[in-house]
């Protein structure tokens, strides 16, 4: 009698093993990949990660061979891929639009196949792989840190499960005496430790990114690489010193210590040792030492990166009392048309209607005497940058309001939360000539408010601002020589800054 019940199991069992699921199988795949379509090369590599992960036959051995090949072989992909995304290299065969799934899907990936790399080992480790353990830990730590890391730069909330792994990842690595020990990652990396890691993100987010640029938030972490050495994770509360907890144990980011943050799982970290570099650097910075000299980007020693040291420490410091809002926040629901951009919103003062693509309509959900709070849906990658000049239209007193977007979060359902300052209700559009040539621009004038104390100020494009750079102010038939001050602030595109009347011309 035939048995088919063997037959079944016997094709139930070769389908289980289709796709990559040994270093074997691995290795026929990549001989396979288009050498000339990189983005379909990753996506075939991101499939096989899926593969491997959810294959619980593949035996630790196996494994710990199969996944770092395929992570050695994917990495120039990625790098590429994430060049492409930022505009650092053209590929007529994918745009940043289309890379960005495949980016955030191998970060992802790649974390989990380290992490199951790590469980499978915490029950059976083979013997003479106790220091690929400690690599392949540091290695999934670094692949969801990056991914969060990305979500940041595109203001999207870090969700429950990625903090789960990567405290689960460093709670492990503290449990076996490897958390600060240092380690090559990649042989042609820096040499870090996991705790370094682990710290690197926890305090970018205490940093707020959902208030900064990306360009910030890139430079922020390129500091915090130089200064997370000086923080230390403790076990015991000591609340009258500390600062900042967070539950290894759990699936949340780190938070302003609290006294009833007690227990195993709890870890907790004091500041004033980095607060105190940050404070040293910016003074040396100030005298004039070059910030490559204290192993930090070029850029860093610029008065508006000076001023984002100083944001970190009002943070960061104990001594720094928590904000108080300017103007108290009323509950609201109405719909607004808003210019997005700084050359956008000059056109529609002076009467121009935006182009569609520069014009959004939102919900107002509060608002106060200095801003509002909108919200938005969104089912594509929206550009919107903190520091972006918008217009509003019926916001305040005049027909359109200028405001600036001071905080956004993003959810992964494609809602879009917007906290915007408005910056001059009553705005006018002057022409700006620089005394020593002839090409004049527009910017915008914001006259004096007494109600919330802010003197006049204008708003320029960045390219055209200079400490003390002097120009004819052309604005309702009246001209004016005038002199700008140092910047009030720097944003993605434009300058803010006070003046002084030199003479009416």
């Amino acid at each position: 009698m035939f048995d088919f019940k063997s037959l079944i199991g016997a094709l139930l069992g070769k389908r289980e093993q289709e796709g990559v699921h040994n270093y074997k199988s691995a290795t026929i795949m990549m001989q396979e990949l288009p050498e000339s379509d990189i983005l379909q090369a990753q996506q075939e590599i991101v499939k096989a990660l899926k593969q491997l992960n959810a294959n619980p036959k593949t035996s630790a051995k196996e494994r710990f061979k199969t996944v770092p090949y395929l992570d050695e072989k994917a990495r120039s992909l990625q790098t590429h891929l994430v060049d492409i995304y930022q505009g650092k290299t053209l590929d007529d065969g994918a745009s940043p639009k289309q890379v960005l799934p495949t980016l955030l899907a191998f970060w992802n990936d790649m974390g989990d196949a380290y992490r199951f790399c790590v469980k499978q080992a915490s029950q059976s480790l083979p013997r003479g792989l106790e220091k690929d353990l400690q690599v392949f830990t540091l290695r999934g730590l670094m692949y969801f840190v990056e991914q969060a890391r990305w979500s940041y730069l595109r203001y999207m909330e870090v969700d429950s499960r990625t903090w789960r792994n990567l405290n689960r990842l460093y709670l492990y690595a503290e449990q076996e005496g490897f958390a600060a020990t240092p380690l090559q990652p990649y042989p042609e990396a820096e040499i870090t430790d996991v705790r370094r890691e682990y710290m690197l993100l926890m305090m970018l987010s205490l940093a707020h990114p959902e208030k900064m640029q990306p360009a910030q938030i890139e430079l922020v972490t390129q500091w915090l690489k130089r200064w997370v050495s000086r923080l230390d994770l403790e076990t015991q509360i000591k609340p009258n010193r500390q600062l900042f907890a967070i539950n290894v144990a759990g699936s949340t980011p780190p938070k302003r210590l609290r006294r009833d943050m007690v227990g195993e799982n709890w870890r907790y970290w004091f500041t004033e040792t980095l607060v105190l570099h940050i404070k040293e650097t910016i003074e040396k910075l100030n005298q004039g030492e070059d910030a490559a000299q204290l192993g930090l980007p070029v850029d860093s020693g610029q008065p508006a990166n000076i001023d984002l040291m100083q944001h970190l420490i009002n943070l960061w410091s104990r001594d720094t009392p928590a904000p108080v809002r300017k103007s108290e926040r009323r509950a609201t629901q109405k719909s607004i048309n808003v210019t997005r951009g700084l050359d956008d919103v000059i056109s529609h003062l002076r009467g121009t209607p935006p182009d569609a693509n520069s014009r959004d309509r939102w919900t107002i959900d509060n608002e106060s005497a200095t801003g509002i709070g909108v919200n938005f849906h969104s089912d594509r990658e929206d550009a919107l940058q903190v520091g972006e000049i918008v217009g509003m239209d019926g916001v305040g007193m005049s027909p359109v309001s200028v405001g600036i977007v001071r905080r956004i979060t993003k959810t992964r359902e494609g809602q879009v939360n917007v906290g915007i300052e408005t910056v001059s209700q009553t705005p006018i559009v002057v022409e700006l000539t620089p005394l020593l040539g002839n090409r004049s621009f527009f910017g915008i004038y914001s006259p004096e408010n007494n109600t919330i104390n802010q003197n006049r100020f204008l708003v320029l494009p960045q390219a055209f601002f200079a400490d003390n750079r002097e120009f004819r102010l052309a604005a309702q038939g009246k001209t004016y020589r005038i002199r700008l001050s140092p910047a009030i602030e720097h944003t993605a595109n434009a300058s803010l800054a006070n003046f002084a009347v030199l003479e009416k011309l």
